[in-house]
């Protein structure tokens, strides 16, 4: 999308709409921003009180203005009570009622909101728009024969500043991030391959220069002794890919956060056959891969002054007469065996030999991994907050805190070590499910096994990577969690 900005509302160009704020005051309606009663006239509905401003309430008007032939009024809401997500809200709708009416420009006043900077407030309006902006479409037919695109495609903010641009255009270069990893969870599990993943990241490290990328095929997976990985890849006729993707945007510095991202292109549950039903979305376990790759992407496009090394363990879990076997033992990177109690409980297992991997090649200042691990997190959270498993409370703290300022939450969940009792076997190190009870949080100790001595969190995304309705500026499908969550925590390294 094209976004400028402007300081003075008089020198705007022609746009196709004019969206003015508005706060739901103490003695009734009041001015957000900037603008004088005669531009438009925008009166009538608030005076019958038909507007009343409430949050995200919108109104359209239509006047034969010489610039703009729509008028939309805006309702944030109680002036004392907005937030950055109040923002958020309320611009996806606008950006919903503009894509009905195939709406392709708008200049939008900026609002003044006493307890937010303006960055903060451009930030919310950028990222609710463009957020709400995206359409997945290139799996159509003939696209270009059928009726266009109804995303907008021009912004322009009014009376705003210099640093207000800056702000939107890093709101931008995160949003590029989330919708890489929206494309890649909503596209076909026959074209993102663990080979499609590869290419991804091959493309990202030729078109930034701070990214590296490094590709171990089967035969590099099969030297370091991935076991796990060699297991679960066995019932697919296509060859896992481990990814080391590798942004170094403060050379200088040692410390070094390693992102993982399990990235089971698609998910049959092997042996143990999901049932209808619960198999058809199952190209999106590749979810916490497609985080990876979307916060590598928009770290590089915001130069951020940090390391960042991206892990993502990539195969299929398929099913065929060479399928690994429930009740047998396999020996994962780290030399511990594993007895498959479910051979659907297989991200955990590819992880496992990624977290090895680290241990034994890189010096991770942290680790934090990203995984559509198991249908209890949903039971549990439901979609509105990802599970977040931690053995240290300042990370925990830190990922708690970005979550509450890009809502992209998290909940903290226990990993008492009692829990482990479960994941026991008689004829193996460890088994890798742990019975219905509390199962994301054995889930989260089994990876806990297998974690060096560094401050570690997993985040269960399983009920938050994939939507099966819209959600406020959330498409159904893909919606790219993680990315804005990260970038925010890294922007706060301390």
């Amino acid at each position: 999308m094209d976004i400028t900005a402007i300081p003075l509302l008089q020198n705007r160009k022609t746009a196709d709409i004019l969206v003015l704020p508005f706060f739901k005051g103490r003695h009734g309606v009041e001015k957000a921003g900037d603008f004088i009663e005669s531009i438009a006239p925008y009166r009538l509905p608030i005076d019958t009180k038909d507007f009343k401003a409430k949050e995200g309430e919108v109104i359209l008007l239509y006047h034969d203005g010489k610039q703009e032939s729509r008028i939309a009024l805006l309702g944030l809401g109680d002036p004392t009570k907005v937030t950055v997500e109040t923002l958020r809200r309320a611009y996806a709708g606008l950006t919903k009622a503009c894509h009905s009416k195939k709406i392709k420009t708008a200049n939008i006043v900026l609002p003044k909101v006493k307890s937010l900077a303006s960055e903060e407030v451009t930030r919310g309006i950028v990222e609710g728009v463009l957020l709400t902006n995206y359409a997945f479409t290139s799996l159509k037919h003939d696209l270009l024969k059928k009726e266009p695109s109804a995303l907008l495609q021009k912004l322009c903010l009014l009376g705003s500043a210099k640093r207000d641009l800056v702000a939107a255009e890093k709101a931008q270069g995160i949003c590029e991030g989330v919708y890489l990893a929206r494309n890649l969870v909503n596209g076909n599990a026959d074209d993102v391959t663990p080979q499609y993943l590869t290419k991804v990241a091959k493309e990202l490290a030729e078109k930034h220069q701070h990214i590296k990328t490094k590709i171990l095929g089967k035969k590099e997976i099969e030297k370091e002794k991935m076991g796990l990985l060699l297991a679960v890849n066995r019932g697919s006729h296509l060859d896992p890919a481990f990814i080391v993707i590798e942004y170094r945007g403060n050379p200088k510095s040692k410390d070094n956060t390693v992102i993982v991202g399990k990235g089971i292109t698609y998910d049959t549950g092997g042996l143990n056959l999901k049932p209808t039903g619960s198999m058809e979305t199952m190209k999106c376990d590749m979810g916490g891969a497609a985080a990876v790759l979307g916060t590598i992407k928009a770290a590089a496009l915001l130069e951020l002054e940090v390391n960042l090394i991206g892990i993502i363990p990539s195969t299929e879990n398929a099913m065929s007469s060479t399928s690994y076997k429930p009740g047998d033992v396999y020996v994962s990177a780290s030399g511990k065996t594993v007895e498959i109690g479910n051979t659907d409980a297989e991200g955990r297992l590819v992880l496992a030999d990624a977290f090895t991997y680290i241990e034994k090649h890189l010096k991770p200042t942290r680790i934090i991994d990203f995984a559509t691990l198991t249908g209890a997190i949903d039971v549990a959270l439901g979609s509105e907050a990802s599970g977040l498993f931690c053995n240290d409370d300042a990370l925990a703290n830190g990922l708690l805190h970005a979550g509450l300022k890009t809502h992209d939450r998290l909940w903290r969940m226990p990993i008492f070590d009692e829990y482990r009792d479960q994941l026991k076997s008689e004829i193996a190190d460890i088994k890798n499910v742990g019975g219905r009870s509390a199962g994301s949080i054995t889930a989260a100790l089994f990876l806990k096994e297998f974690i060096p001595d560094v401050p570690w969190a997993h985040l269960d995304i399983a009920s938050t990577a994939y939507l099966s309705e819209h959600k406020r500026y959330n498409p159904k499908f893909g919606t790219g969690v993680g990315v804005r969550l990260m970038i925010d925590f890294l922007e706060h390294l301390k």
